[in-house]
């Protein structure tokens, strides 16, 4: 397993050479020792009491919200820096999740300048040196695909939450940041190259006119390590249908990308497939429907908009959006899956099928009409072998709480380590 045997190197090394003649140790192309095939973002709400670091590379810690001056917020200092020590004492990295769903109202404001990207980057920087990060996760949201007119925040969208700024000119501007940041940490960190990802829809980044680009400019693949495509919410309550909410091959009615889509269209407009993480769930989606469903290409089926959406699990709030004045609430729909585990596959008021179309399972529970999509071990397997087969640089998942204490999921994508 090349990475294991990368990181017991780096001990050996460390060991062997004084502390000032190893952190020189950069690898060509600015590569570092850290290996990075494997990343967990866990949640600064609910970190887990162990992690399970000799099953993983990289932790995105998220998340970190700026304010309109650039401020971050909204996490625990001395949670990170706890979280950051553990994971150095095992070899293993950590970068701070700038933004999230509920965290990027002002993030086209703090690109649209240089003054202004000027200070971002700084407030950045000084991040990493405050809490000793190994790098910094651009999450500026993603396009809520369910939502047929309706997209997450990333970038040039008028939509998504309702008080999200946005402007024609984001993309480009994201872009002089990022390359801007990438300049400062390495200025700050000559020997030691922190980590540059970003989190990304499904589609491809927008341009002027609120379209996804066909081509994208070389710079995004070298100003970015990576690029984590979260090939996941693609089917909710708000589509006609239900669907699969991470699905492999074959779109469905809604006619929402898929992982094959997704990969193939970052790569085409110039993001090479090394540069390209493939992000998965470690949760799913149920909604209420109209009609049974009773065979394994059955996962079709018409929505009940006649109800509002339900309760998914424990973990499913009820929540408006973090805007000034906003009262409506309602639940995601989003079920994890340690309550799948419990509640579903152990209950046999669902019936469970597992489609050969989009590679993932699906469960249908008669009494309740209701519907759920979700990722097993014998999908997340399949988007291993997916990304092992494309090379690309690794797997990402949301989130590592998510997973039951057995880490059944986190299991399932272990051999994404094994070179085949």
């Amino acid at each position: 397993m090349y990475c294991q045997s990368l990181q017991v190197f780096s001990l050996l090394l460390v060991f062997i050479v004084t502390t000032a003649l190893a952190d020189l140790l950069v690898l060509p192309d600015g590569q570092t020792t850290k290996c990075h095939k494997l990343t967990a973002y866990i949640a600064d709400w609910e970190v887990p009491k162990s992690i399970p670091w000799n099953k993983l590379d990289h932790i995105n810690y998220a998340f970190a919200v700026p304010d309109g001056q650039g401020k971050l917020s909204q996490f625990s200092p001395n949670q990170l820096k706890s979280v950051v020590s553990d994971a150095h004492n095992n070899n293993k990295s950590v970068s701070l999740s700038v933004g999230g769903w509920t965290g990027s109202l002002y993030f086209s404001s703090l690109v649209s300048t240089e003054e202004s990207r000027q200070k971002f980057a700084n407030t950045l920087v000084q991040t990493c040196v405050d809490y000793n990060l190994d790098g910094v996760d651009i999450d500026w949201g993603k396009k809520d695909l369910s939502k047929q007119n309706e997209q997450w925040e990333y970038p040039n969208s008028a939509n998504g939450i309702s008080c999200n700024e946005n402007n024609s000119q984001d993309t480009p501007n994201l872009l002089k940041f990022v390359q801007l940041l990438r300049s400062k940490l390495d200025d700050k960190f000559p020997h030691n190259r922190k980590r540059l990802t970003a989190a990304v829809s499904a589609l491809v980044f927008n341009n002027e006119n609120k379209q996804p680009y066909e081509s994208l400019d070389p710079a995004w693949s070298t100003a970015f390590d990576a690029l984590q495509i979260m090939v996941y919410d693609l089917n909710k309550y708000h589509g006609n249908y239900t669907s699969a909410n991470a699905p492999l091959f074959h779109t469905g009615p809604n006619h929402e990308p898929t992982v094959d889509i997704a990969i193939q269209q970052w790569n085409k407009t110039g993001i090479p497939f090394e540069r390209i993480i493939l992000g998965v769930p470690f949760f799913g989606y149920t909604t209420l429907v109209t009609e049974s469903s009773d065979n394994d290409n059955s996962q079709y089926l018409l929505i009940d908009h006649s109800h509002p959406q339900i309760q998914a699990d424990q973990h499913d709030s009820y929540a408006s959006e973090p805007c000034p004045g906003a009262t409506e609430k309602s639940y995601s729909g989003e079920m994890q899956w340690r309550s799948i585990k419990q509640s579903v596959l152990n209950n046999n008021s669902w019936r469970k099928y597992y489609s050969s179309d989009t590679r993932t399972p699906f469960a249908y529970n008669d009494q309740q009409k209701q519907f759920l999509s979700f990722d097993n071990p014998q999908s997340l397997k399949a988007k291993v072998d997916y990304a092992k087969k494309y090379k690309l640089g690794g797997i990402m998942f949301w989130s590592l709480e998510m997973d039951d204490e057995e880490h059944t999921l986190l299991n399932a994508l272990q051999d994404i380590y094994n070179d085949d």
